[in-house]
């Protein structure tokens, strides 16, 4: 009977803190650039720059990313490096500034490198759909009308508001990490949509400005209707900054600046609205002597924890989580009380983007400890518990060897990624020494498996579907995911499995390896084989265009930008061709044996079946490199 030692399935991932023969089979030991599938593994797709005609060169990061949508389901994606805030312009593929250098000389070091995270997060109302931009250095706190993202009007008012970090949730903003304050938490007051109506204003031909500017420049406007007087064409705002006439012309309205324009002549008067977000809006700080409900607030949290990092929620609770120590933050329904109380000692992140708010509870990087690095997720505990705890996910993988001074994190359908940088990637920045982000750690909520990538990320983004990524190295912006290489190179990438005994104790022979999976035409992956802890050396070469490969049995594997499709997912994507091959494994007797897989050129690769055949004992004995 000849025995053959399977592997079918591919769902544990990186196992990297048990040593190599404890770990079971469909395990790696180490691996760079793979992806776990559970029914295979899978080589990592590429990255490629966002914007065609320019890319930044130099030593430089990105400092902040955020995607908007427009009232008509239309994303707008906002980035920062440097004093730049730019927009991505669709119709173009270009990054358009603007103003210029808006942040201001403080957010950079004397050679122009950002220094602090942007804060952007969006607001949607009655008063349109709106981005603002916050940092403790930043030179304004902005306001963008998402349908005009080249606008921006400036909130800042020390009588009014303050910078920092910022989160909008449920009609109110809370800040965080002034550079005077380190630990208080601040709220803005409730917005009250306190609109001003303007009725009957005249206007000119064609062209013209609301007046509604003239009395503050922090005033937007929305809800524009003009009606021309010759004709009675009546043109209305569908709030995405376009104007459509009843009788079939068009034109525009800029919600910041109040400039319109119309395709056919005619004076007429325009009725609309326009908000103040610091008359008591988002922006709006100020409360009374006594407060009253609905007003701003600040709540200290000054008992050693550190700086207040970040303020994820779960369940109607904020988890104000401080480098050392995290504080629970829960307002009453009348929002004229509060919980304001420790939560945690040893609970803390390291930077602003360390955590990331899920359905599941709130995943968190915890270094703390220097000596027990982890990941962790705050959540209810087991058996119908009321209590939030931590808990561990990453039992599986080594983290301290990476640095998280810099780290970033988002949620990508069932996927977790963690930017971080490992120990020897390091820089200067006055004076400091701080990690250069060159991995992505990533964790399948679906399996609960870890893989590494070597993607350099500061900042993280979903945009249409797509992960966008902030260049930790350069002032640009990346397509991740994307493509079939790396800035037209192929990248580093293995993939080791355990030391596999074979299920067979002493030495063994085996005759063959049999494996299969899919494959492109211009991929090659070279397989290795280690017997005992030795070297590894080439076994054999799975050429796309072999012999091997079955022509007729083709999968479309998507588009070049993935996006959240799936394997198989259609569309005018690579096609990938299914492969089993069965090659000979000439290796003496051996009692264990490790192979790593290795991606040599440019497409899709991935593994689903590995099979050890014509496995065969032959003695007790040690391997000879043991014996005295």
């Amino acid at each position: 009977m000849i025995k053959i030692v399977p592997t079918k399935t591919f769902k544990f991932g990186l196992m990297d803190t048990l040593e190599d023969r404890a770990i079971p089979r469909g395990a790696a030991s180490s691996l760079l650039n793979w992806l776990t599938k559970g029914d295979r593994i899978e080589f990592r797709r590429g990255q490629a720059y966002m914007g065609t005609a320019s890319v930044n060169t130099g030593t430089g990061k990105a400092t902040g990313l955020r995607k908007c949508t427009r009232a008509d389901g239309v994303e707008v994606l906002f980035g920062t490096y440097g004093k730049k805030l730019k927009y991505y312009d669709e119709a173009t593929s270009e990054w358009i500034e603007v103003g210029s250098d808006l942040l201001g000389d403080d957010v950079v070091d004397a050679n122009g490198l950002g220094i602090e995270p942007i804060s952007m997060s969006e607001y949607v109302g009655l008063a349109g759909n709106q981005m603002f931009l916050n940092s403790p250095n930043c030179s304004g706190y902005y306001k963008i009308m998402t349908a005009n993202p080249g606008f921006a009007s400036n909130q800042y008012d020390a009588a009014k508001n303050f910078k920092g970090h910022i989160r909008i949730d449920t009609n109110r903003t809370l800040l965080w990490g002034r550079v005077k304050d380190k630990t208080g938490l601040y709220g803005s007051r409730i917005d009250t949509q306190a609109y001003t109506t303007v009725t009957g204003e005249a206007t000119t031909s064609l062209s013209g400005i609301l007046a509604f500017k003239g009395g503050g420049a922090d005033r937007t406007c929305f809800g524009v209707t003009i009606t021309i007087t010759s004709g009675g064409e009546v043109y209305t705002d569908d709030f995405s900054g376009n104007l459509t006439g009843s009788l079939g012309s068009t034109g525009t309205i800029n919600y910041t600046t109040g400039e319109y324009t119309l395709s056919s002549p005619g004076v007429g008067t325009a009725d609309y609205q326009w908000e103040d977000s610091n008359g008591a809006g988002i922006t709006d700080f100020t409360k009374s002597a006594t407060r009253l409900a609905g007003e701003g607030f600040v709540f200290r949290q000054d008992e050693g924890g550190g700086p207040l990092q970040s303020v994820p929620a779960y369940n109607q609770v904020y988890y104000c989580m401080h480098v050392k120590k995290t504080w629970i933050l829960a307002l009453t329904a009348d929002d004229l009380g509060a919980t304001n109380l420790p939560y945690r000692e040893k609970v803390g992140i390291p930077n602003v983007r360390a955590s990331v708010e899920t359905g599941d509870g709130i995943y968190y990087i915890d270094d703390t400890d220097k000596t027990d690095v982890g990941v962790r997720l705050l959540t209810y505990g087991t058996g119908g518990s009321t209590q939030v705890i931590p808990i561990s996910i990453s039992k599986n993988i080594v983290l301290n060897n990476y640095r998280f001074d810099q780290a970033a994190t988002i949620e990508w359908g069932e996927l977790l990624l963690f930017a971080c940088a490992t120990n020897d990637s390091i820089q200067t920045i006055n004076g400091l020494t701080v990690g250069v982000n060159n991995r992505v750690l990533v964790y399948n909520k679906l399996w609960r498996s870890w893989d590494v990538l070597d993607y350099g990320v500061s900042c993280f983004e979903v945009y249409n579907g797509t992960l966008v990524a902030g260049d930790s190295l350069s002032n640009n912006f990346i397509q991740l995911f994307s493509a079939w290489d790396d800035f037209d190179n192929t990248y580093p990438n293995h993939w080791d499995t355990c030391l596999d005994n074979l299920d067979m104790e002493g030495l063994k022979k085996s005759k063959k390896l049999v494996l299969q999976g899919l494959i492109s035409p211009d991929q090659q992956i070279q397989v290795y084989g280690a017997p005992d802890n030795g070297d590894f050396v080439p076994v054999f070469l799975i050429d796309g265009r072999g012999d091997y490969v079955d022509p007729t049995h083709s999968v479309d594997i998507g588009a070049p930008v993935l996006g959240t499709r799936v394997l198989g997912g259609g569309g005018d994507g690579l096609l990938a061709y299914n492969y089993e091959v069965i090659f000979d494994l000439d290796f003496d007797k051996f009692e264990f044996i490790k192979l790593r897989f290795v991606a040599m050129g440019i497409g899709y690769a991935s593994i689903s079946t590995q099979n050890y055949y014509d496995v065969r004992f032959k003695s007790k004995k040690l391997p000879r490199k043991y014996r005295n």
